[in-house]
C-alpha cells in the first residue's frame, strides 16, 4: 500500500512548506532586527514565529512522507484508501 501511495515519484510533501516557512521565518527575524531594534517590532516577530511553525510542518510531513489520506492526484481521500 506504502508504494502505491508513493508512485513513481519520490515527492516528498513537505518541501515546499519548509522552503516558504524558512524564508519567511528569515526575512522576518532579519527585519525585526535591523528594522526597529529600540521601538516595538512584535507584529514582525509574530510572523516569523508563523514562518518557523511553518517550517517546522513542513519539516514533519518531509520526515513522515505521506500518509494514507494523501491523494495521489492532490488533495485527499476521506475514505482513506
Amino acid at each position: 500500500m506504502q508504494e502505491q501511495l508513493r508512485g513513481g515519484n519520490r515527492h516528498r510533501p513537505g518541501l515546499w512548506l519548509m522552503v516558504f516557512g524558512g524564508l519567511l521565518a528569515a526575512g522576518f527575524a532579519i527585519y525585526a532586527v535591523l528594522a526597529a531594534p529600540d521601538s516595538t517590532s512584535g507584529p514582525l516577530w509574530i510572523v516569523a514565529g508563523w514562518g518557523a511553525m511553518v517550517f517546522l510542518y513542513g519539516l514533519y510531513r518531509f520526515i513522515r512522507g505521506r500518509s494514507a489520506v494523501d491523494h495521489q492526484r492532490g488533495g485527499t481521500d476521506v475514505n482513506g484508501v
